[in-house]
């Protein structure tokens, strides 16, 4: 990624927020950074690894997308297209989490967020 600041941020689908939350921070030692009700996302208070969270049906975890911090969102969803991605969401504000942010998804099929915070 011609822009990328790094890694941000691993999205999964869980069947149940409320165990999945209690699980990671109980027994792995993670903090709640965000919480709502079908939404949460903790972070290891040592490196700031964050696991964005959302419930979903099923009885299984699953993976959602992969998160990456971005100098310049529009710049670098652009080069990524000319690279070969297809663009999921085209950059837009996110409000609530205070960042601007793109998906686009690889060949693969596995999905990719960038994402400039404020």
């Amino acid at each position: 990624m011609t822009n990328s600041e790094g890694f941000d941020h691993i999205a999964l689908s869980v069947p149940n927020l409320d165990e999945q939350v209690e699980r990671f921070t109980t027994m792995l030692g993670m903090v709640v950074q965000r919480r709502s009700e079908h939404y949460a996302l903790v972070a290891d208070p040592t490196s700031g690894f964050k696991i964005e969270l959302s419930e979903a049906p099923g009885g299984e975890a699953k993976l959602l997308h992969l998160g990456f911090r971005s100098g310049d969102v529009e710049a670098e969803h652009t080069a990524l297209e000319a690279a070969g991605m297809t663009s999921v969401h085209a950059p837009h504000r996110r409000e609530m989490a205070k960042m601007q942010t793109a998906f686009l998804r690889e060949a693969s099929g596995l999905e990719v967020q960038l994402v400039k915070y404020d």
